[in-house]
């Protein structure tokens, strides 16, 4: 009887856990018309004025993050800039790739890239000139990292006269239960771009300035780089994110292990088998520059769906049932912890609501199966079904 109790306790959690990580999901309103307000237009340079928003269709409806770099230049002198900067690692992210050659054995000497095609969705912004407005696909993409792991992702766009070019800078990650990107935020990587700028020995005045500019995770402030004759030398996006190694979670593994093996081995090899189909997808996606990257995702998640709840019924049967839910917790949790420590972004509250009652639903699964208790596995493998279906559904 107690355990019935603590089984429907805990898939409550889940159910619970679910449906909150679904309302903490972005929830802004889309504007509610098609067309470009002219209040929300922002002067730069030339004759045209900027939407400050990107968009995945030609239209404000499909809205999505606010531009946060401006550059006083070019989109040619701007992506040399950007691509030239003295440590860069860029890659080409659009399909035609075309090399670009040093101009200079200093820069040769400077900037080893190890160019490779990569692909993303098109975005488009608006610009208002004297002729009326147009929408505008990105001019040049460029993204620093892998498609896989994490990534600083550019996307720029001159202005129809060539005056200036903006840019919407983002941070993002692979999250193998969305299948795709998640954005943790716009401004570190903004921040990371102008800082390279001002430190990097750049013959370039950057500054900030309030436009006003209100959601699209932004804060109202631009990056704006103005960009010298020498500037054509210059570019860069250093990574300098701060990666924390989360021991918690492995020392108490380690604590229950003496009395608990089997159980400490389960978690163990469930945080192995998450952070190694992480680093597995980065390095075939380095050695194997003419696949898509989805074509790896695919088979790799696959792994993380079948082969977690697989590798807890094949091994929980020898352990103690509360041994075995605390093994998967603490075990997975790490393995969850550590995955987004070497990512080193922030996790969006609905995604770690929707982490946490993943392992409660594998806890279940672990319970059920240790105690032999048929019911109660088969309502874990339930929930573990459902928390995988919602966020590809993108419920969440």
């Amino acid at each position: 009887m107690k355990r019935t109790t603590v089984v429907v306790g805990l898939l409550v959690v889940v159910v619970v856990g679910l449906v909150l990580s679904g309302f903490f999901a972005d929830t802004t309103d889309e504007p509610p018309s098609p067309e470009v307000d002219e209040g929300s237009l922002i002067e730069v340079d030339g004759d045209y004025r900027a939407w400050p928003y990107t968009s995945r269709t030609t239209s404000v409806r499909g809205r999505t993050l606010a531009i946060n770099v401006v550059f006083h230049a070019d989109a040619e002198t701007t992506r040399r800039a950007i691509e030239r900067q003295p440590g860069t690692e860029w890659e080409e992210t659009d399909e035609n790739e075309s090399e670009s050659t040093a101009e200079t054995e200093q820069v040769r000497e400077l900037v080893e890239r190890d160019w490779e095609d990569a692909r993303s969705s098109t975005r488009y912004t608006y610009f208002d000139g004297p002729d009326g407005g147009i929408w505008l696909a990105e001019t040049f993409e460029v993204h620093h990292g892998t498609y896989l792991g994490t990534r600083d992702h550019i996307r720029a766009y001159e202005s129809p006269d060539g005056s200036y070019t903006v840019a919407q800078a983002h941070e993002e990650y692979y999250d193998w239960f969305r299948l795709r990107h998640t954005v943790p935020g716009i401004d570190a990587p903004a921040t990371r771009l102008e800082d390279e700028f001002i430190h990097g020995g750049m013959d370039a005045e950057v500054r900030r300035e309030y436009r006003g500019i209100d959601d699209g995770w932004s804060d109202g402030w631009v990056t704006v780089i103005e960009l010298a004759a020498t500037a054509m030398l210059a570019g860069s996006l250093l990574r300098r994110r701060t990666r924390e190694a989360a021991t918690d979670f492995a020392r108490r593994v380690r604590g229950e292990a003496n009395r608990h093996a089997d159980a400490a081995l389960l978690g163990v090899s469930l945080a192995a088998l998450l952070v190694g189909v992480r680093v597995a997808g980065v390095a075939l996606e380095t050695a194997s520059a003419g696949v898509a990257p989805k074509a790896i995702a695919a088979p790799l998640y696959l792994i993380i769906a079948v082969g977690l709840p697989a590798l807890v019924v094949a091994s929980a049967g020898r352990c103690d049932p509360t041994a075995a839910f605390l093994g998967v917790v603490v075990g997975l949790g790490a393995g969850f912890v550590l995955d987004f420590a070497a990512l080193g972004v922030a996790v969006p509250p609905d995604l770690i609501v929707h982490r946490v009652s993943l392992l409660a639903a594998l806890g279940i699964v672990a319970m059920g199966r240790a105690a032999g208790d048929r019911p109660t596995l088969i309502a874990g493998l339930l929930a573990w079904a459902i928390g995988l279906a919602l966020p590809l559904a993108d419920v969440i």
